[in-house]
C-alpha cells in the first residue's frame, strides 16, 4: 500500500511539470505579443509650485526651460502644470499635494515629478537629473551632416564635423552625463527626400535650403560659416543629445554598415555555437528517444517542444533587453563592456578547458555543463512524458521547462550577446537572430531522429564532435567581446 501511495504521489508531482511549463510558456507568449510601451511613449506627470508677485516674471516658463536642461526631456512632452502659490488656487493645489504626499513641510520652489517631490532649488538641481537617468531617454548625441559631393563649402564644414570628439561630458544639474557623439552623413543628391524632410522639419525657408547643413535634435545650422562657428559649442552644451527624427533610420558610411553586419553576424554565430552545446542537444535527444519509442505524434510533438524553447528564449532575451533599455544610465554601456570582457574571457577559457578534457575522452570532467542533479531532474521529467494523453501540449510545456533549466548552461553565450548589445539600436534584431540560429542544430537533430535516424548514432556523433562545439563557443565568445569594444 505504501509503495502504491508513494508511486501515486510521485506521479502527481511529475504531472505538475507540464502545467508549470504551460503557464511559463503562455506567459512568455503573452509578453511577446503584448510588449511593454517604449520609454519615449510614457507621459511623465510634472507639477511645479512657486511663489511670485512679479507681474513681468514667468517662473513657470523658466522652469520649463530648466526642465529640459536637467532631464533631457522637453516639458511639452509631459503633462505639465504650474501653480503660483501667491494665488488662492495655487495655495489650494499646494495644500492638496502636501496632503496626498504626506509632506510635513514644503519648501518652494517645489517640483513634483511622477509623485516624487523635489523641494527647493538645490534638491531639484541635485536629485531630479539623477532620477531622469532611469527614464530610458536617449543619452547619445546625434549630428546629421547634409552635404553634396561637388560642394566646395562642404569641405570646410566637413572639417568642423570631423573635429567633433567621440564623446562629450554634459552637465545636468549635479550630474555629468557622458554622451557618445554619432555623426550621420547624408548625401543630399543621393537621398533628396530625406534632405527635404529635414528642411521641412526644422522650418528652413526655400531660399536657405542649401548644403552644407547640420541638424541637431534642438537646432539646425545652415552654411559652412555657422557650422564652423557654432557646431562644437552646441554639441558640448548638450543640444545634440537625442534623436533627429526626420533623418529616420538612415545611416551612411561603410563603417556604420560594417558594424551593423558585424552585429548580426556575431549574433548568428553565437546562437549557432550555443545551439551546438551539449546542454542544448542532450535533453532534446532524450526527448526524441521517448517520442520514437512511443511511436505516436512524433513530428507535432517535436515541433511543439522546439517552438516552446524558442518562445522562452525570446521571452528571456526581450525581457533583459527591455530592462537594459529602461534603466539606461550613462555607466551601463562601459560597465557591460568590462563585465562582458571579464566574464566572457573566463567562459571562453572554460570552454577551451572542456575541449581539452573531451579530446582526452574525459567527458565527465567537463566544467561548463548543467549540474548532475539538475540534469537528472530534467531527464526524469522528459521520461515522464511517455503515456501522457495530451502529448502535443505536454511537449510544449516540457520544452518551456527544459529551456528555462538548460539556460544556466547554454544561455551563457546568450547573456554575452545581450551585454554586447548594451546601448545598440539593433538589439532586438540581434536577439531574434540569435534565437533563430540557436534553434537550427536542434531542428536538424529532430529531423534526423524523427525521420528514421538512430538516437544512439546521433549521440555518438555528438560525442565525437563535442571538441569542435566547445572551441566554437570559445571563439564566439571572443568575437562578442571584440564586437562590444568596436560598437
Amino acid at each position: 500500500m505504501r509503495r502504491a501511495a508513494d508511486s501515486s504521489a510521485r506521479s502527481r508531482r511529475a504531472g505538475l511539470w507540464p502545467w508549470l511549463g504551460a503557464l511559463l510558456w503562455l506567459g512568455g507568449l503573452w509578453a511577446l505579443l503584448c510588449p511593454a510601451p517604449a520609454a519615449g511613449e510614457q507621459r511623465h506627470q510634472v507639477e511645479y509650485y512657486f511663489v511670485s508677485y512679479c507681474e513681468s516674471c514667468d517662473p513657470a516658463e523658466d522652469f520649463r526651460r530648466d526642465f529640459r536642461t536637467l532631464t533631457g526631456l522637453d516639458a511639452a512632452q509631459t503633462d505639465f502644470r504650474a501653480y503660483n502659490t501667491a494665488t488662492a488656487s495655487g495655495r489650494a493645489a499646494l495644500e492638496q499635494v502636501q496632503t496626498s504626499l504626506d509632506l510635513e513641510q514644503v519648501s518652494l520652489p517645489m517640483a513634483v515629478v511622477d509623485g516624487v517631490a523635489y523641494q527647493g532649488a538645490g534638491q531639484i538641481d541635485r536629485e531630479l537629473p539623477q532620477a531622469a537617468l532611469s527614464w530610458g531617454l536617449p543619452t547619445q548625441s546625434t549630428v546629421v551632416y547634409l552635404y553634396t559631393p561637388a560642394c566646395e563649402s562642404c569641405q570646410a564644414a566637413r572639417q568642423a564635423v570631423e573635429a567633433l570628439p567621440s564623446s562629450v561630458e554634459i552637465p545636468r544639474g549635479s550630474v555629468t552625463l557622458n554622451s557618445p557623439v554619432e555623426v550621420i552623413r547624408l548625401d543630399a543628391t543621393a537621398q533628396p527626400q530625406t534632405a527635404q524632410a529635414l528642411f521641412d522639419a526644422y522650418g528652413i525657408g526655400q531660399d536657405r535650403r542649401v548644403t552644407p547643413a547640420v541638424f541637431l535634435p534642438e537646432m539646425a545650422l545652415v552654411g559652412a560659416s555657422d557650422i564652423q562657428k557654432y557646431l562644437a559649442a552646441a554639441v558640448e552644451q548638450g543640444m545634440a543629445v537625442g534623436i533627429v527624427e526626420a533623418a529616420g533610420a538612415q545611416r551612411s558610411g561603410q563603417a556604420a554598415g560594417a558594424v551593423g553586419v558585424a552585429q548580426v553576424a556575431a549574433a548568428l554565430g553565437a546562437g549557432l555555437a550555443a545551439g551546438l552545446n551539449g546542454c542544448a542537444l542532450s535533453m532534446l535527444l532524450m526527448f526524441l528517444s521517448v517520442l520514437v519509442s512511443a511511436r505516436t505524434h512524433a513530428i507535432p510533438c517535436a515541433a511543439a517542444f522546439l517552438l516552446a524553447k524558442l518562445a522562452v528564449y525570446l521571452l528571456i532575451g526581450f525581457a533583459l533587453l527591455s530592462l537594459m533599455q529602461r534603466a539606461n544610465p550613462a555607466w551601463l554601456t562601459p560597465l557591460a563592456k568590462w563585465l562582458l570582457t571579464g566574464v566572457g574571457a573566463a567562459l571562453a577559457g572554460l570552454n577551451l578547458y572542456d575541449a581539452a578534457k573531451a579530446r582526452k575522452g574525459q567527458l565527465g570532467a567537463m566544467k561548463n555543463q548543467l549540474p548532475q542533479g539538475l540534469r537528472g531532474k530534467l531527464h526524469r521529467a522528459i521520461a515522464g512524458l511517455t503515456g501522457k494523453r495530451v502529448l502535443v501540449p505536454a511537449s510544449a510545456a516540457l520544452g518551456a521547462v527544459v529551456a528555462a533549466g538548460e539556460f544556466l548552461c547554454s544561455g551563457q553565450l546568450y547573456l554575452a550577446t545581450l551585454l554586447s548589445q548594451a546601448g545598440s539600436p539593433g538589439g532586438a534584431f540581434s536577439v531574434t537572430s540569435y534565437c533563430a540560429a540557436f534553434l537550427i542544430p536542434s531542428a536538424v537533430l529532430a529531423a534526423a531522429v524523427v525521420g528514421g535516424g538512430s538516437a544512439q548514432g546521433v549521440r555518438a556523433f555528438m560525442a565525437r564532435h563535442i571538441v569542435g562545439a566547445k572551441v566554437a563557443a570559445a571563439v564566439a565568445m571572443a568575437a562578442l567581446i571584440a564586437l562590444a569594444w568596436l560598437v
